[in-house]
């Protein structure tokens, strides 16, 4: 089986708003806007770290623990409004 049978097999299964996607997304990386988005995207990191390390360089740090348990606390809050 050829690669492109084996991605027309997956296709098959998917609903048709599914399928539009995936031959949405084809035609993206064939029309080259992929590029593009990716470069955008890429230099909005680049600058993203830049403000980072800058912050970083004025002693503008957070504790990475502290951090991950505000966010472990809002998943369990999210976790319990959608079990309510």
């Amino acid at each position: 089986m050829t690669i492109e049978q084996a991605i027309l097999e997956k296709v098959r299964v998917l609903s048709p708003e599914k399928q539009q996607e995936v031959l949405a997304f084809i035609d993206l990386l064939q029309a080259d806007e992929w590029e593009k988005l990716y470069k955008g995207r890429f230099k909005e990191l680049q600058q993203e770290i830049h403000i980072g390390i800058e912050a970083a360089d004025r002693g503008e740090l957070v504790d990475a623990e502290a951090v991950f348990q505000r966010l472990r606390e809002k998943l369990q809050q999210k976790r319990a409004q959608a079990g309510q």
